[in-house]
């Protein structure tokens, strides 16, 4: 069996780093030989425990070193493949590409940074991008448009499904009603506007201080010390509950009715995809390839940028309509088993691959 090398800076919790995770984990039950060079991390460690040779790599540190050490990994160890993630490892791979001729898969989780320092990129044999606004804005740069594929990120239906019995569960342990209206957000808080926190604060505070909604906050960042003194300045403390950085975040999940997201930017949005998978509507910003992932008015609803009337005019119509947020959790769940799986995703790899081993 063919062996692969994923490239990665880091591998703690975050879109590119769980990508990598999940398609190593799929690949080496298919029987694959996989391997990783990262500059380390939690889900690296759960790798190494899996089995998987799992290697450093500096790449944040120094890319010519790292260039030095990937192409001794991938001459030690016969490496047919270098599956690279994020810039600075599409840089890396292209100079190993360039001695060796090795094959050179990159996957760009976002949008292209510096083009006269990211133009090596364009030299690797494919390009996948996470979604058709990566791919409109690739080409908008610059990049040859014959070797760019969208492939959509897949996710894992058997950890992100509903589970009743965990909902009741969590409502009881955080003192919530059957009945009441839980939001939930789940991001890195880098500051409270850059994956739209204070939009969801402002919500609460200005139009929705009626309401018995709660807002259930996952995941950390500078931006989280700012968050509860805002949430404690603004009189929300029975209506927000802060969880912090959580690597159980499907089981958290559970307690949501609805996934919320009003991001400034967003470069497609899997965890929008992963609650839909529980059966929660998602209710983001139509930005970057968000409408990608939700079908309007079908599987949840894209607000105007920065409408903060308009995002909680579109959470009252969920919560005074249930049927409708029950008709919009069961599309949900439909559309991402019909696009959004792991299992699509990795046929689509293999099938890349496959292209370039023979």
């Amino acid at each position: 069996m063919k062996r692969i090398l994923f490239v990665v800076p880091r591998m703690n919790i975050g879109g590119a780093e769980t990508y990598v995770f999940t398609v190593i984990k799929e690949l080496h039950q298919r029987g694959y030989e996989v391997f990783l060079a990262s500059g380390g991390g939690q889900l690296a460690d759960k790798l190494s425990d899996m089995g998987i040779p799992t290697f450093f790599l500096p790449i944040r540190l120094s890319r010519p070193l790292s260039a030095w050490l990937l192409a001794r990994i991938v001459k030690k160890h016969h490496i047919d493949l270098i599956h690279a993630n994020s810039g600075a490892a599409g840089i890396v791979a292209a100079k190993v590409k360039r001695q060796l001729g090795i094959p050179v898969v990159y996957t760009a989780h976002g949008i292209f940074g510096n083009p006269e320092r990211e133009y090596v990129i364009d030299e690797l044999d494919t390009l996948i991008c996470v979604s058709e606004y990566v791919k409109r804005d690739a080409i908008q740069r610059g990049f040859h448009e014959s070797h760019l594929l969208v492939r959509y990120s897949g996710i894992d239906t058997d950890t992100f499904k509903p589970d009743s019995a965990v909902r009741e569960k969590l409502r009881k342990q955080y003192g919530i009603d059957k009945d009441t209206l839980v939001l939930a957000v789940v991001s890195r808080i880098k500051n409270l506007q850059h994956k739209g926190h204070q939009y969801l604060l402002d919500v609460l505070s200005q139009y929705a201080s009626k309401e018995s909604w709660k807002l259930v906050v996952i995941g950390k960042g500078h931006g989280l010390p700012v968050l509860k003194r805002q949430v404690r300045q603004l009189g929300l403390s029975e209506k927000v509950i802060c969880l912090g950085h959580r690597t159980d975040v499907a089981y958290c999940l559970q307690m949501a009715d609805v996934l919320v997201l009003p991001s400034r930017f967003e470069t497609f949005g899997l965890v929008l995809a992963e609650g839909m998978a529980m059966g929660k509507p998602a209710i983001a910003f139509d930005v970057g390839g968000t409408s990608e992932v939700i079908k309007d008015g079908e599987t949840g609803f894209l607000v105007e940028k920065n409408n903060t009337q308009e995002l909680y005019e579109k959470i009252k119509q969920l919560d005074e309509d249930r049927v409708l947020l029950s008709t919009f959790s069961t599309q949900g769940m439909h559309w991402v088993r019909e696009c959004f799986t792991t299992k699509k995703m990795v046929d689509e790899l293999e099938v890349i691959y496959k292209k370039l081993f023979y």
